[in-house]
C-alpha cells in the first residue's frame, strides 16, 4: 500500500475546531493518520487477510469484487472493484487459515506439487503482475502452449468434440457463441496440462492462457475467420457487438479484447497446424516461394519455351495505412510478435536500396549508361529522351499530387534524360493518377504497401512504405528478390516502368538485369496516359511475347485489399500484419481455384479475337494491298519518326553549334575590348573621378578575366573549324553568317513547330482510341485526363510557336488553339507542311493503315496468349496430380504413428480434390472450344523426384473430368522444331503419355487430337 494519504496532504496539516476563549483552547488535530496509525492498520489488514477462510480467498481473488466486508480500512478499497495486489496482501494469503495448517500434509506427500499443477489449471483471476506487461505476459503463456493446444485441436477436428452436457461437478465459466450465452460446466481430463488443453477437447477455447474464467466455442473463430475472408470490414469489434445483440444481452466494454485475445490464439494453432502439414508434405519455405502459382512457375519437362518465364506487375497502394502509436491514446504495451510470411520483405531488406538512387545519379553524371550486349534483346525506342512537353520542370517535393513517385529522389539531380522523361510520363500521371500525396503525414508510420503479383493474382513479394510515398528503393528491393527467386526471362509491369528501367539499369542491379534478359512493360490501361513515344515501346501492344496480359493485376488487388483498410489502420502493427497475411492467404487459394476459369476465359478471348481481327484484317488488306511485313516497316517508322523529333540534321546543327560560339566569341571580344579601354583610362580616371582602391582592383579584375575569357572562347572557337575543316572564320557581314542567323531563328521556329507536331499527332491518336467503340468507361476517362493535361500542354506549346513564326521573315501566320482543338485528322493540320518531312504524306499515319497495324498486333498477341496458356495447362494439371500424390503419401505415412495429423491431411486433401475437379472441369470446357491447340496430357515437373509418385492411384477426378483413367505407356515423338520443320525422323527426348480413356471421352479426345496445331 502507498504510504501517503489520499487527500495528498502530508500528516504536518491540521484543523482546528471550537472557539478559543476562556479555559477552552481551541482543538488541533491532524488531517492524515500518521505513520505509526497507517502501519497499525496495515498489520490489522494482514491480520484479517491471513484469516480468511479457502472460499473467502476465492471470493477475494475470483471476479475482482470485494463481497468480504472491510469496514475497518475503506481507504484501502475503493469502491471501483478491483485493485492490484502489493506484496504485503500476497504474503498474507500465503499463510494458511486457522486449522488449515496440516491442509498440504499426509502420509502420501506430494500434495504441495500438486496444489501448484492445479493452480494453473484453476479458472478465475487473481494474477499480480503489472498490467503495463501484460499484453507480453499474455503472448508468453500463450507461446508455450501453443504445441500442446494444436495437437488437442487436430484430435478434435478428427474425433469431435467432448459433451460438456454431461459433464457432474467440475468446474463451471463462462462461455460465449453464436448459439449460446451462459455457463458450463466442465472436467478436468486427464492427459490434459493446462485448462485449455481441457476446453479445446470440448470444443471451446479460453480467453486468457491461464485462470479462464470465459470461453468461446472454436466454431465461432471458424464462422468468423470466413466471415473475415469475403468481408474484410467485418471485425472482432463488430463480432462482439453482434453476439451481445443476438442473445439481448448489454454491451460489453471488455468483450471485444477478450475475443481478440482468443481469436489471436485459434490462428497461431492454425499457423502451427499448417507448419506441421507442410512438414508431413515436404513443403519448406523454398518450396512454396517457388510453387506460389502453379501456372506461372509448375515448369514441367520438354514443354514449349516462351519469351517470358514468369509474368507480374508491380505497384504501390496507399490505403493499408498504419497511424503511428504516438497519436493513440494510451501507452502501447510490449509485444514481440512479427509477422512469419515468407513474402514479405522486411524495412532492413528494403533499406539497401535507399541510396542507390543517389549513387546512380553520380554514376550518370560521370558516364554514359552502357549499351547492353547484343544477346541482350535491344530496349525500345522510347527509351530515348523524349522532348519537354507538360511543364517547364519537373514536379517538385511539395507537389502533393504525385501519388506514386518520390519526385524528390530523381528531379534535383538526376541526369536530363531521366529529367525529361519524367516531364513527359510522370507529370501525365500527376493529373490523371489518384489524387494522393507521395509523402505522407507523420501521423501514419506505414503509409501502404508495394507489392508484386503474377499475372494470376497471386501475391508474390511485398513490403509496407515506411513513413514516404512510393520511393525508387522499394521496386528496386523486390526487383531484386524476383531476380534471386525466379532466374531469367522475367517480364515486370510498371505503371512508370518507363522511368524506373532507367534507374533500374543505373542501380547496382543493372548487371544482373541484363544477363537475366529482364523485360519492363507499361501497364495497358495506364499506358494510355504516356507519351505516344513512350507507348510505342513500352506498351504491352507491341511487346513480343506477353499474349494478351495488360498486366493490370495489381488494381484488380487493391480493389479488394483496400477493405482491410477500416480494420487494420489504427490496429497494432502485429495485428495489421496478421490481417495482411490472413487476406492474401485466402486471396491466393481463390485465385487457385479460379485458375481453371482463368485459362478458360482468356483462351475464348484469344481465339475470338483471332477470328475477329482476321477478318477485319482481311477486308482492310484487300483495299490497301499491304502485307503482315508492312506492318512491322510501319511501327519501326513511327519508331523512327518520333526519334526523329528529339535529333536534328548534322549539319543544321553543326550550323547551329558554330554560330553559338561565333556570337560568343563575338560578345567576349567586346566584353575585353571595353575593360582594355578603361584600363587605360585607370590613371585619368584616378586623378579627376576619385577612383578609390576597391574601384581600381574592380578595373583591373574585370581587364584580366575577360581577356582570360577570349583567350578561352578563341582557344575553342580554333578547336570547333579544325574538327569541321573551316578555313576562313565567317564574318558578320558574310553570306555564311548571314545564312547561319537565319538557319537559328527558323531552328527555333522548327523547334516550337515540331513540339506542337508532336503533341497534336499524339492527341489525334488517342482521339482516334477514344472513339473506338466497345471501349471501357475506365479506360475512356482515363484517356480523357490524359487529353485534358494534353490540351494544357498543347496551349504552351502554341504559345511558343507564336513567338518564334513572329520572328521570321516574312512572319508566318498566328496559330489559334480553337483552331488546333477542333481539328479530328492530320490532313486538317495545315502548318504540318512546314515540317522537315510532312507527316501527313507519311504511310503509317493512314487511318486506315494504323487500324490494320492494330489488328496485326492483335493477332500477334492473341497466338502468343494460345501459346502460354498451352502451356499453362499442361503445368496446371501436373501441379493437381502432384499435390494429390504428395497427400496420398502424407497420409499413409502418419495414419498410424499420428492419426490426428492423417485426418487433418485428409480433410484437406479432400477440400483440394474439390478444386482439382472444379478446374479440370473448367480445362476440359476449354479443350473442347474449335481451335483449341493443347493438351491435356499432365506433365512430369522438373526436378521433382518419380520416386514421390510411385503406387499412388490416379485421382478420382482425372476420369471423371478429362476422361483419363490411367497412364505410363511412354514413347518418344519429334519435337516442336522438327515437327515445325516437317523431319519427322529427328530424335527426341520428348516424352508424351498414351492414355486409357473411358468409352464416353474417344469423341472428345479424338477431336481434340485433330485439332492440335502449333502454329
Amino acid at each position: 500500500m502507498a504510504k501517503t494519504s489520499r487527500s495528498g496532504l502530508s500528516g504536518a496539516h491540521r484543523v482546528s475546531y471550537g472557539r478559543p476563549g476562556r479555559g477552552n483552547p481551541a482543538q488541533r488535530v491532524p488531517i492524515n493518520k500518521t505513520g505509526a496509525e497507517i502501519k497499525q492498520a496495515r498489520e490489522k489488514h494482514k491480520e484479517r487477510i491471513a484469516a480468511l477462510s479457502f472460499v473467502q480467498r476465492e471470493a477475494f481473488l475470483g471476479d475482482g469484487e470485494h463481497d468480504i466486508e472491510m469496514a475497518d480500512a475503506p481507504e484501502y478499497y475503493p469502491a471501483d472493484g478491483w485493485q492490484d495486489m502489493d506484496s504485503d496482501d500476497e504474503d498474507a494469503l500465503q499463510q494458511l487459515p486457522p486449522g488449515e495448517e496440516g491442509h498440504l500434509h499426509s502420509h502420501a506427500g506430494k500434495e504441495a506439487t500438486f496444489h501448484q499443477i492445479f493452480d494453473k489449471c484453476r479458472p478465475g483471476r487473481g494474477d499480480p503482475r503489472r498490467r503495463a506487461t501484460r499484453v507480453q505476459t499474455t503472448i508468453n503463456a500463450w507461446r508455450e502452449q501453443i504445441p500442446l493446444l494444436t495437437d488437442t485441436y487436430l484430435q478434435l477436428k478428427a474425433v469431435g468434440p467432448l459433451d460438456s452436457d454431461e459433464v457432474q461437478g467440475g468446474w463451471e465459466i463462462e462461455v460465449i457463441g453464436f448459439d449460446e450465452f451462459t455457463s458450463r460446466r466442465f472436467m478436468h481430463v486427464t492427459d490434459a496440462r493446462r485448462t485449455n488443453e481441457t476446453l479445446l477437447k470440448y470444443g471451446y477455447l479460453g480467453a486468457s492462457p491461464e485462470k479462464v474464467s470465459l470461453a468461446f466455442p472454436i466454431h465461432l473463430f471458424e464462422i468468423y475467420r470466413q466471415i473475415h475472408r469475403v468481408c474484410p470490414r467485418y471485425t472482432i469489434s463488430s463480432l462482439s457487438t453482434t453476439l451481445t445483440n443476438l442473445h439481448e444481452r448489454p454491451r460489453r466494454s471488455n468483450l471485444a479484447e477478450q475475443l481478440s485475445t482468443a481469436y489471436d490464439a485459434y490462428l497461431e494453432i492454425i499457423r502451427e497446424a499448417d507448419h506441421w502439414v507442410d512438414e508431413a508434405l515436404n513443403r519448406d519455405e523454398d518450396w512454396k516461394v517457388k510453387n506460389v502459382c502453379a501456372p506461372c512457375m509448375y515448369t514441367t519437362l520438354n514443354e514449349r519455351p516462351l519469351r517470358f518465364s514468369w509474368m507480374g506487375c508491380a505497384d504501390g497502394n496507399n490505403s493499408l495505412k498504419l497511424v503511428d502509436a504516438t497519436f493513440l491514446a494510451g501507452t502501447a504495451r510490449p509485444d514481440d510478435r512479427t509477422s512469419t510470411s515468407f513474402r514479405w520483405l522486411s524495412p532492413a531488406e528494403v533499406d539497401v536500396f535507399k541510396d542507390e538512387v543517389s549513387n546512380s545519379q553520380k554514376k550518370a553524371r560521370s558516364k554514359q549508361l552502357p549499351t547492353p550486349p547484343p544477346a541482350v534483346d535491344p530496349q525500345p525506342p522510347s527509351t530515348a529522351t523524349p522532348p519537354r512537353e507538360d511543364s517547364e520542370s519537373v514536379p517538385q517535393e511539395d507537389d502533393p499530387d504525385v501519388a506514386w513517385l518520390n519526385v524528390n529522389e530523381l528531379s534535383a539531380s538526376d541526369t536530363e534524360e531521366l529529367t525529361k522523361c519524367l516531364d513527359t510520363c510522370v507529370e501525365r500521371w500527376k493529373a490523371a493518377g489518384p489524387e494522393a500525396r507521395k509523402k505522407m503525414f507523420s501521423l501514419f508510420a506505414i503509409p501502404g504497401i508495394f507489392v508484386i503479383v503474377c499475372r494470376h493474382g497471386h501475391l508474390v513479394v511485398g513490403c509496407d512504405m515506411i513513413r514516404s510515398g512510393e520511393l525508387m528503393k522499394y521496386p528496386l528491393a523486390l526487383v531484386k528478390w524476383l531476380l534471386d527467386k525466379y532466374g531469367a526471362d522475367i517480364g515486370l509491369g510498371y505503371d512508370i516502368m518507363c522511368a524506373f528501367f532507367k534507374t533500374l539499369m543505373r542501380s547496382s542491379l543493372g548487371p544482373q538485369v541484363t544477363a537475366m534478359r529482364m523485360r519492363g512493360v507499361v501497364p495497358a490501361f495506364h499506358g494510355h496516359a504516356h507519351n505516344r513515344a513512350c507507348q510505342i515501346g513500352w506498351h504491352p501492344m507491341y511487346v513480343e511475347g506477353v499474349g494478351l496480359e495488360d498486366f493490370e493485376e495489381c488494381e484488380r488487388t487493391f480493389s479488394k485489399s483496400n477493405h482491410l483498410a477500416a480494420s487494420t489502420r489504427l490496429a497494432t502493427p502485429f495485428h495489421r500484419q496478421q490481417q495482411i497475411d490472413e487476406h492474401f492467404h485466402f486471396h491466393d487459394l481463390d485465385k487457385h481455384a479460379s485458375s481453371g476459369n482463368f485459362i478458360y476465359q482468356n483462351y475464348r478471348q484469344a481465339l475470338e479475337k483471332i477470328t475477329f481481327n482476321a477478318a477485319q484484317l482481311s477486308l482492310l488488306e484487300q483495299s490497301l494491298g499491304t502485307t503482315a511485313s508492312d506492318y512491322e516497316k510501319y511501327h519501326a517508322a513511327e519508331v523512327k519518326y518520333f526519334a526523329s523529333l528529339r535529333q536534328e540534321p548534322e549539319e543544321v546543327q553543326r550550323t547551329i553549334d558554330y554560330m553559338e560560339r561565333l556570337q560568343k566569341y563575338g560578345e567576349a571580344s567586346a566584353a575585353s575590348d571595353q575593360a582594355k579601354r578603361e584600363f587605360k583610362r585607370l590613371d585619368y580616371n584616378i586623378v579627376n573621378n576619385g577612383y578609390i582602391s576597391a574601384k581600381i582592383a574592380q578595373v583591373r579584375t574585370r581587364y584580366r578575366t575577360t581577356y582570360t575569357k577570349l583567350l578561352a572562347m578563341e582557344e575553342e572557337l580554333c578547336r570547333f573549324e579544325e574538327e569541321h575543316s573551316i578555313v576562313v572564320r565567317w564574318d558578320p557581314n558574310s553570306q555564311q553568317y548571314k545564312d547561319g542567323l537565319s538557319l537559328a531563328t527558323e531552328r527555333k521556329y522548327r523547334e516550337a513547330l515540331t513540339e506542337v507536331e508532336r503533341l497534336v499527332v499524339q492527341r489525334l491518336f488517342e482521339l482516334t482510341k477514344l472513339g473506338m467503340s466497345g471501349l471501357a468507361y475506365n479506360l475512356r476517362d482515363k484517356i480523357s485526363k490524359a487529353l485534358k493535361t494534353r490540351s494544357e500542354a498543347i496551349r504552351r506549346a502554341i504559345n511558343n510557336y507564336n513567338e518564334a513564326a513572329s520572328g521570321l521573315s516574312p512572319p508566318r501566320e498566328r496559330l489559334t488553339f480553337a483552331q488546333v482543338i477542333h481539328m479530328t485528322s492530320l490532313a486538317e493540320f495545315d502548318i504540318l507542311r512546314d515540317t522537315r518531312q510532312d507527316i501527313r504524306l507519311l504511310e503509317w499515319t493512314q487511318p486506315a493503315r494504323r487500324e490494320a497495324m492494330n489488328l496485326h498486333y492483335g493477332i500477334q498477341r492473341s497466338k502468343e496468349e494460345i501459346s502460354r496458356l498451352n502451356v499453362e495447362i499442361t503445368r496446371v494439371l501436373t501441379f493437381l496430380i502432384d499435390k494429390h500424390a504428395d497427400y496420398y503419401k502424407a497420409i499413409a505415412q502418419n495414419l498410424i504413428i499420428n492419426p490426428s495429423l492423417a485426418a487433418e491431411l485428409q480433410r484437406r486433401w479432400r477440400h483440394s480434390a474439390r478444386i482439382s475437379t472444379s478446374i479440370c472441369r473448367q480445362i476440359a470446357s476449354t479443350s473442347r472450344m474449335v481451335g483449341f491447340s493443347g493438351t491435356i496430357f499432365p506433365g512430369k515437373r522438373v526436378g521433382r523426384d518419380a520416386q514421390l509418385s510411385d503406387g499412388v492411384p490416379a485421382p478420382y477426378w482425372l476420369a471423371a473430368e478429362l476422361g483419363i483413367v490411367e497412364a505410363e505407356v511412354e514413347y518418344e515423338e519429334p519435337d516442336f522444331e522438327e515437327r515445325q520443320s516437317g523431319d519427322d525422323q529427328g530424335e527426341s527426348d520428348l516424352v508424351v503419355r498414351e492414355l486409357d480413356v473411358e468409352p464416353d471421352g474417344i469423341v472428345q479426345l479424338m477431336d481434340h487430337l485433330s485439332t492440335f496445331d502449333d502454329s
